[in-house]
């Protein structure tokens, strides 16, 4: 009885002093953590025609271990913002189209580009009220689909649509999507022993562990797999932007989009987000920004490209999250909020 009474003693020890280092490291930001945002269990759910969507009313935090002190908090219509019922005396009601840039991958709600466009005035006042219709992994297939679905409740005056460059992907390639279907059909352990297990994951003891393990991993790579995962990702996107079949498929479901929102007289736009591979390397990186900027402007689609307010910043990685080139930081959100706000006032898109 004294051995088992000494070793629980012993293992508290061992997690207060744990809890203490990790509260330190991410608490008093002694180091920056170098660990991915992950997404919750219980997030996502099969859907019948996107494939995959938010679960309504879902609460929950982000995964990785440095970013849980991070809320996800999703509304009854399926998305990480405040309902989208209209309140009385609403303002013109924009609703923003996009992937995980657009949800906020590893920010908090209130940091987003889309918080800070709907941010009332010096007086008080907004004069919009801005919708965050963001999914992780959604391409331009899934924005079509939310279109044809009537904007899922979100009822919009007006419609942007953010395009991460790999948005040609087809809607059944999603990866998202496959996981949930495999869920489904799967044994998975009980609710109450996954909340209790997220809880426990929670404690900063669990998270430095994790931190130390990530740490490790990226020490024992080797130079190949030493170049950031995203900077591969970028050369699949400039690769893939290069086939016929993934430029026709975009094309296709971009006409159909533009014919359906004029048809609804909805005015419409896009937003071009900024990728930290190209702004360091544009030779290298910029053919797919300015292929999808040919394709707009034959059409004569109005689009903003925030890509000069990026480049002009004097600290580029501080726009994005750490060992990130795709997500943006609360300061990158803060130059996209600035730049797409321009353009709003510019192209004027509440013209009907």
């Amino acid at each position: 009885m004294r051995k088992i009474l000494f070793s629980l003693v012993w293992l508290m020890f061992v997690f207060l002093l744990l809890q203490g280092a990790g509260f330190a490291f991410y608490t008093l930001k002694v180091s920056q953590p170098i660990s991915d945002y992950g997404y919750p269990v219980g997030l996502t759910v099969a859907h019948p025609r996107m494939g995959y969507a938010y679960q309504p009313n879902f609460s929950g935090y982000f995964k990785g271990s440095a970013y849980q002190d991070i809320p996800i908090e999703i509304n009854a219509q399926g998305f990480r913002d405040r309902d989208f019922a209209a309140r009385p005396g609403d303002a013109w009601r924009l609703a923003v189209l996009g992937d995980s840039v657009v949800f906020g991958a590893g920010v908090r709600q209130e940091d987003r580009f889309t918080e800070c466009l709907g941010a009332p005035d010096q007086t008080g006042r907004a004069d919009r009220r801005v919708l965050n219709l963001g999914v992780n992994s959604y391409s331009f297939g899934h924005y079509l689909t939310l279109a044809q679905l009537g904007f899922s409740g979100a009822d919009p005056d007006a419609v942007l649509v953010g395009i991460t460059l790999n948005d040609f992907a087809p809607m059944e390639n999603n990866g998202p999507a496959r996981r949930v279907q495999r869920y489904a059909g799967e044994w998975h352990k009980l609710d109450w022993v996954a909340r209790v297990q997220e809880r426990i994951g929670r404690t900063y003891a669990v998270r430095f562990l994790r931190e130390i393990r990530t740490r490790v991993s990226y020490a024992l790579l080797n130079t190949d797999e030493l170049e950031e995962y995203h900077t591969k990702w970028m050369r699949s996107v400039v690769t893939g932007w290069r086939l016929e079949e993934n430029r026709q498929r975009f094309e296709t479901q971009l006409d159909d989009f533009a014919s359906l929102l004029k048809g609804a007289d909805i005015p419409f736009g896009f937003i071009l987000f900024p990728e930290l591979n190209e702004l360091r390397n544009p030779s290298e990186f910029g053919e797919a920004r300015l292929l999808v900027r040919d394709l707009f402007d034959r059409r004569g689609l109005q689009y903003c490209d925030p890509y000069d307010d990026f480049a002009r910043q004097g600290d580029l990685d501080s726009l994005f999250l750490a060992r990130e080139d795709i997500h943006y930081s609360p300061k990158g959100h803060q130059v996209l909020c600035e730049a797409v706000d321009r353009c709003l006032d510019d192209q004027r898109f509440r013209s009907r």
